[in-house]
């Protein structure tokens, strides 16, 4: 695993992309386990700071139907933020999608273990978005099964991207945020994509998602580290000289042009 997450490392570095057609059959992550150690290479390559974590796909109807065997989580970087009405270069987020989600803030340094949500006054939410990309080559990606897939993306550091954060949710815990409306606006093309029933996770399940997949694992989340707590809404793909405004209703507006 150590070469496929160095060849990722190096990748995003030098903007290009990573062909598996090049790669032995044993640099393939093909169990959970590979997938994260090919991820940690990855981290230890590409030498960044990271400020939290995200963490996608947690509703279990869709793991079931894209295949997946659970949710799928990476750390994100410090220079991958930026401003809530901003301007991104489309060849900086390639094949990437644009996701709604809520971020939690981590006000202290806390292990991940069953008592990092017990003390939720030491947790503070905001909305956010989540802007996935890879550098796999796509075509080469595709042709493993979705299982191999989603460990690809693992090791790709959960598909990261570029993250925007937006205002806080004050009173956070006494708002109904499944029920929160999410506005979409694409060139002028309206639509409310949000998900809703069992596809609509709460911010407090993906943290409980997340402390299921790292509790065991002797890890800490640093003070004023974010989660990203997974897509409220069919995530967007993105095309060049897209302008996205972005309102959750009631609470927060972004816009996104993409040069």
């Amino acid at each position: 695993m150590k070469n496929l997450g160095e060849l990722l490392a190096r990748s995003w570095l030098d903007k290009t992309f990573l062909n598996l057609d090049t790669l032995n059959a044993k640099d393939i992550p093909s169990t959970r386990k590979e997938a994260f150690e090919a991820q940690n290479f990855f981290y230890q390559s590409i030498n960044k700071k990271t400020v939290g974590w995200k963490i996608g796909a947690v509703a279990k109807e869709v793991q079931e139907e894209e295949g997946y065997d659970g949710p799928v989580p990476g750390k994100i970087f410090e220079d991958t933020f930026l401003r809530i009405n901003t301007n991104i270069d489309f060849n900086d987020i390639p094949h990437s999608n644009l996701e709604c989600e809520y971020a939690l803030q981590f006000l202290k340094d806390s292990k991940i273990d069953n008592e990092l949500d017990k003390d939720l006054n030491q947790i503070k939410l905001f909305t956010a978005i989540d802007i996935t990309s890879t550098r796999y080559e796509q075509t080469s990606k595709d042709k493993f099964d979705r299982l191999i897939q989603m460990y690809l993306s693992i090791a790709d550091h959960g598909n990261g991207g570029r993250i925007i954060i937006g205002d806080e949710i004050t009173d956070w815990q006494k708002k109904d945020l499944n029920n929160v409306k999410i506005k979409f606006d694409v060139n002028g093309d309206k639509s409310e994509p949000y998900f809703t029933g069992k596809k609509r996770i709460h911010p407090l399940k993906s943290l409980k998602a997340f402390i299921e997949e790292f509790k065991n694992h002797n890890i800490q989340v640093k003070a004023n580290d974010y989660l990203l707590c997974g897509s409220l809404i069919h995530p967007y793909k993105i095309k060049k000289n897209d302008y996205i405004k972005i309102e959750y209703e009631g609470l927060n507006k972004f816009e996104v042009k993409i040069k």
